[in-house]
């Protein structure tokens, strides 16, 4: 169940970050579109700003911190999506505890 997690988690991280790209190429300058994206694009544009300072041996490399701020939007989406995943699967799994086989209120029946 875990690499299921998984699995759905990195889908859903690399859909998030696909649909942030999306929706900086095609939203208007809003100033309700531009602070929500601003919001979510977060964690990879402080990154870049924290290493990207004067001196840096990559400071004209405007490739390279797009990327970096994109794999790391997508390391943390995929991680919350995980966690919100884990969550559900956790909920799910206690709304019917008795379903799972592994009744121990009961001895087994052997005939």
């Amino acid at each position: 169940m875990l690499r299921s997690k998984l699995l759905w988690a990195i889908i859903l991280g690399i859909a998030t970050s696909v649909l942030l790209i999306e929706a900086k190429i095609h939203l208007g300058y809003n100033p309700w579109e531009t602070r929500i994206q601003g919001a979510l694009v977060w964690p990879g544009t402080h990154l870049v700003t924290a290493l990207n300072t004067d001196g840096t041996l990559f400071q004209g490399w405007t490739k390279f911190w797009v990327g970096l701020s994109f794999a790391c939007n997508l390391l943390v989406y995929a991680f919350v999506w995980l966690v919100c995943l884990w969550i559900l699967g956790a909920m799910f799994h206690r709304q019917q505890p008795y379903d799972g086989g592994d009744n121990t209120f009961v001895p087994p029946i052997t005939r």
